[in-house]
């Protein structure tokens, strides 16, 4: 053995009692603690201000509340279909004797059907009751 490595053995043997020495010193368990608590203070700490688990759950809870108001909109509040107001634009231009026309011949379709609904009701009526009243509607 030359002279460098009978030094570089030596070294070793007084590192490795330096470290036995630190290691039964060391508290092991309060370390990983501190450890721990500094990573999730850096990771909190890089989260931008839009990520943080208090802004996700605002968000969260005002897409919730949007989309229930959708759906109470859409149940509660759902107007006539959308083809009635050109009906009903076209209806308002026409004079009251155009009108009585209209009535007339809606009154003679009604009849050709074959189609007496009560009120107004078109529920009791066949499906091919429905065709031949939308048929004739259609012109």
């Amino acid at each position: 053995m030359t002279h460098d490595e009978e030094r570089d053995i030596e070294l070793e043997r007084l590192a490795g009692r330096l470290g036995m020495k630190a290691a039964e010193r060391l508290d092991v368990e309060r370390t990983a603690a501190a450890v721990l608590e500094r990573l999730r203070a850096d990771r909190a700490a890089r989260r931008p201000w839009y990520i943080q688990p208090t802004w996700l759950r605002a968000a969260a809870l005002v897409v919730l509340m949007v989309g229930a108001g959708l759906v109470v909109r859409g149940r509660w509040f759902s107007g006539p279909a959308h083809s009635g107001h050109y009906v009903r634009e076209e209806l308002q231009d026409l004079s009251a004797d155009q009108l009585r026309e209209v009535l007339g011949s809606l009154d003679q379709t009604l009849n050709d059907a074959a189609v007496e609904p009560a009120d107004d009701d078109f529920s009791d009526l066949t499906t091919e009751q429905l065709q031949a009243l939308l048929q004739s509607l259609e012109g």
